[in-house]
């Protein structure tokens, strides 16, 4: 599968390290403004590919088959749509979209065109997720569940220095549900579907983006309880308590090393990720997909994708 960028932030390099280990995925091209043109042929040089600053023309290349947006969280919607209307499949960067009725216009698109379009987030594809699934009924009747990922940067240094990057800019839908709450909903999702009720409370900086906040999702017996943060730190995990027992990952659920689990006072390792952080298994699924025709996984995932967008819907109104 051919796979032509768009952007040169950290995401897109990170795209490119990983996709050259990826077997079946070669990366031809990368669109950049004409301003950021220099970092465009750095890029290029490294990876052998072809510049473009205009959208229309690298839309037009023939020796693309698919384009990963990695921009802004803004500007995923328009890039994305774009693409499909010009048949290319699409790789868009978490948030999918900054709403749903986004979401499902873009999903209505390429099922109409017989396109893939998938969210590009690791959880899925390694191997922490499908352990936690496999084991869940052994802790009996969930009880709580607890997702914490919160983390501080360079980002939240320069905001309080006066310099807003567009994580921490609401105009750009940064923050940190858009941002790093959207990892700890996807794992909560994945395992129990949609929620009843939600609700979500923030801390918000001088410029209104909330900086943390605490989503609460409440099921059938059950609530999870999703914190997130760009303001501050915390040990990451995500626990999910049962009656008979508790599953525990450890770290950012985006990249959790392992997953224990604790059933009749035994504990046991099910899953150890310690390459959690790349992104080389997304990429080979979403190659798989593209060269067997597998639109049904493409479909599978794309519905939770915009199940999610639509209580990122719902919780923004707490913000």
């Amino acid at each position: 599968m051919r796979i032509g960028l768009v952007g040169n932030g950290t995401i897109v390099r990170r795209f490119l390290k990983d996709a050259a280990g990826a077997e079946g995925a070669e990366t031809t091209a990368i669109c950049v403004r004409e301003r950021s043109r220099e970092k465009g042929e750095e890029l290029a040089r490294e990876y052998g590919l072809r510049v473009f600053t205009d959208y229309g023309g690298f839309l037009r290349d023939e020796e693309i088959d698919a384009v990963y947006v990695g921009l802004i969280n803004t500007c995923h919607y328009k890039y994305a749509k774009q693409a499909l209307l010009a048949g290319k499949h699409v790789i868009c960067e978490k948030p999918l979209t900054v709403t749903a009725a986004q979401a499902e216009e873009l999903a209505d698109l390429a099922r109409e065109r017989n396109l893939f379009l998938w969210e590009a987030f690791k959880l899925p594809y390694g191997p922490t997720l499908p352990a936690v699934r496999e084991h869940l009924d052994r802790i009996g009747p969930v009880r709580m569940v607890q997702c914490s990922y919160c983390r501080t940067g360079k980002a939240y240094e320069e905001y309080l220095a006066g310099s807003v990057r567009p994580v921490l800019d609401p105009a750009c839908a940064g923050g940190s549900l858009y941002d790093v709450n959207v990892y700890n909903l996807h794992f909560v999702m994945s395992l129990f579907g949609t929620p009843d009720q939600v609700c979500y409370t923030a801390n918000h900086g001088k410029n209104g983006v909330d900086t943390s906040g605490t989503a609460v999702l409440q099921y059938n017996g059950f609530l999870a309880v999703c914190t997130a943060a760009m303001d501050c730190s915390s040990d990451n995990f995500t626990m999910i308590q049962g009656e008979r027992g508790w599953i525990r990952t450890e770290g950012p659920i985006s990249s959790a090393s392992r997953a224990v689990l604790c059933a009749d006072g035994k504990e046991q390792v099910l899953a150890e990720n310690p390459k959690g952080g790349s992104l080389e298994p997304e990429i080979r699924e979403f190659v798989r997909q593209f060269q067997e025709g597998d639109r049904k996984s493409c479909c599978e995932m794309l519905k939770h994708s915009v199940q999610v967008m639509k209580i990122l819907d719902a919780l923004k109104n707490g913000i």
